[in-house]
């Protein structure tokens, strides 16, 4: 066994050897063990904090947007009788400028949205892979762990409810546009001012299918509507991991 006081009479090559041996046992400590490096749930936090740095303007742009004044209203009735339609602009003119403003205000939702839908993909993907019942953090606390879970797992609820909200946005407007392509037909080879062909409703209802479907923005804002089920779900904070597994890989393809 050696003595504790070997290293006292060890010669100078001797010594140096050791403390280089001891150097890159170190080195190698601080590479598994970088010291700047966070925590998995420290990193969900601040995922968490992005999103919601950029929801607050994107919560005030739907208010701005007020989709739900271009809701179509269809009662039992609309099937039996022609009622009139309360959105009718009256001219051709008009029902263009109508048109546009619809698109403005569906374009101006859907980007800032799929941004935000990336942030929740991020956030979620590394709560599912990360932290479970047995998640250990070297730096808190048992009851602060817990604490801070429960957080990220309400901010994660909030997320879905903000991104359902603009899902139904952004459904609104897409009936409100077909309901306007509608009214553009009634103008096919009218003639005079208040003509338009065919072909340029066909074109308009292609392009429309193409911003509303998710090709021209390659996201399909529609898998973000809640149904009963997520409602409930959602209300009482829960999260289910094998249904948020299931969730997270109908996620991945929103942005296909």
């Amino acid at each position: 066994m050696p003595s504790l006081y070997d290293d006292l009479f060890e010669d100078d090559g001797a010594k140096n050897e050791l403390t280089n041996r001891k150097r890159k046992s170190l080195d190698v400590d601080d590479h598994l063990f970088p010291e700047n490096q966070k925590e998995s749930l420290d990193e969900i936090l601040l995922l968490i904090k992005q999103f919601n740095v950029q929801a607050e303007p994107f919560s005030q742009l739907l208010s701005h947007t007020r989709a739900v004044d271009h809701e179509v209203e269809k009662g039992i009735l609309d099937f039996f009788l022609i009622t009139k339609d309360k959105y009718n602009q009256g001219t051709l003119v008009k029902e263009r400028k109508y048109y546009e403003i619809l698109q403005s205000k569906f374009t101006s939702i859907i980007a800032p949205m799929k941004d935000l839908a990336h942030i929740h993909l991020q956030t979620i993907k590394q709560f599912n892979s990360d932290i479970d019942k047995d998640y250990y953090s070297v730096e808190k606390t048992d009851k602060q762990v817990k604490s801070e879970k429960e957080a990220a797992i309400n901010h994660i609820n909030i997320q879905r409810k903000i991104l359902a909200d603009a899902a139904t946005s952004l459904s609104i407007l897409e009936e409100a546009l077909a309901n306007t392509e509608d009214r553009l037909r009634t103008y096919i080879n009218a003639g005079g001012i208040n003509n338009i062909s065919s072909s340029e409703c066909e074109i308009l209802t292609q392009k429309r299918i193409s911003l509303t479907n998710g090709q021209l923005n390659q996201f399909d804002f529609s898998f973000f509507k809640i149904n009963l089920l997520d409602k409930t779900a959602i209300a009482m904070g829960m999260y289910l991991k094998e249904t948020t597994s299931q969730y997270l890989g109908k996620l991945n393809k929103v942005f296909n």
